[in-house]
């Protein structure tokens, strides 16, 4: 196979070609038709993403109607692969994807207390094969952050104040590395899978929030603070939260139990559909993973579903920002 830089083959003609292949296996002529590109276009577009062994032939099939029978296309699993991680209050998980999203690997290693970003890069150093295949990491963190730049101060990590943690894992790891909120990450998993539009994905565990999806896009804000959900006031008078006010849905819900934390959370989540007319909300994160009856029963009259990732969720979210860029 021919060694070809990845990174050339990210042009707007290369990632409609891997698209709508990956919408599912189909002949040059239909890529053609549906591209609005020219089927001389689509032969020399596919060779190339052949030759970087990103795409593959599955055999002869019609393509409907009479006539030749055209090869169709598939994505090459092999071909390429991203690493996907979550930094959470306590632990490490990272995943290795293949090129049509789906785990390899998984790995998940505890966190000791007030652990540093130099501990977490140690634990994650050796997780990470690094070879011509590997696109890059993804990171999911907890907020708030600057996505753009990578530097994060996420509630619930004392010391963890504007920290480059993006350049800091680029130099230890000598990839690119690409760093979103871990709600962020966790809502583009749920909607790799399947069409999302107006709809949050709302991440109980560790911690408590949202990522939002509006018009079908990812929704970060204009300072990457959008999803800040379970710093929101629901109790005036309320516990002390890590965030160090009082009040807010994530500390509340930490103090219930049972039944009355499912009511904690749906009332939020309601407040939370009532403001943004979202029409789905995906539940996930260890705490609903542990009780999910308890929970989809609580919530509001709107599409309500449980994560199908399951505890791996954030970190294949995290590699699909790495993989994503492909198409």
């Amino acid at each position: 196979m021919a060694t070809v830089d990845l990174t050339s083959l990210r042009s707007h003609n290369d990632r409609t070609v891997l698209r709508l292949v990956r919408s599912g296996a189909l002949s040059r002529a239909s890529i053609a038709a549906e591209a609005g590109l020219t089927p001389q276009a689509v032969s020399k577009i596919v060779a190339r993403l052949i030759s970087a062994g990103l795409l593959e032939e599955t055999g002869a099939v019609r393509d409907g109607g009479r006539g030749k029978p055209r090869m169709s296309l598939r994505l090459a699993a092999g071909g390429a692969c991203a690493y996907g991680a979550h930094v959470d209050r306590d632990e490490l998980r990272v995943v290795k994807l293949d090129l049509t999203g789906e785990v390899v690997s998984s790995s998940v290693v505890p966190l000791a207390p007030m652990f540093t970003p130099s501990d977490v890069l140690d634990v994650l150093a050796p997780l990470i094969s690094v070879d011509e295949k590997v696109l890059g990491l993804g990171i999911g963190i907890a907020g708030p952050l600057e996505h753009r730049d990578g530097v994060v101060s996420p509630h619930g990590l004392p010391g963890w104040s504007s920290v480059p943690l993006r350049a800091l894992a680029e130099q230890r790891l000598g990839l690119p590395v690409v760093v979103d909120k871990d709600t962020n990450a966790a809502v583009l998993a749920e909607a790799w899978r399947r069409p999302l539009r107006d709809a949050a994905l709302v991440f109980v565990g560790t911690g408590l929030g949202v990522g939002l999806l509006l018009g079908g896009e990812v929704h970060r804000g204009a300072r990457s603070g959008a999803g800040e959900f379970g710093h929101t006031t629901i109790q005036l008078d309320g516990p002390l939260c890590v965030c160090g006010r009082r009040g807010c849905v994530e500390a509340v819900h930490a103090t219930a139990t049972g039944a009355e934390a499912a009511r904690v959370l749906a009332a939020a989540v309601t407040n939370l559909v009532q403001l943004l007319d979202l029409d789905q909300i995906v539940l996930s994160g260890r705490t609903v993973l542990e009780s999910p009856e308890l929970y989809l029963r609580a919530m509001p009259d709107v599409d309500v579903s449980l994560t199908s990732y399951g505890a791996d969720l954030v970190p294949v979210g995290a590699g699909l920002l790495i993989l994503g860029e492909l198409f």
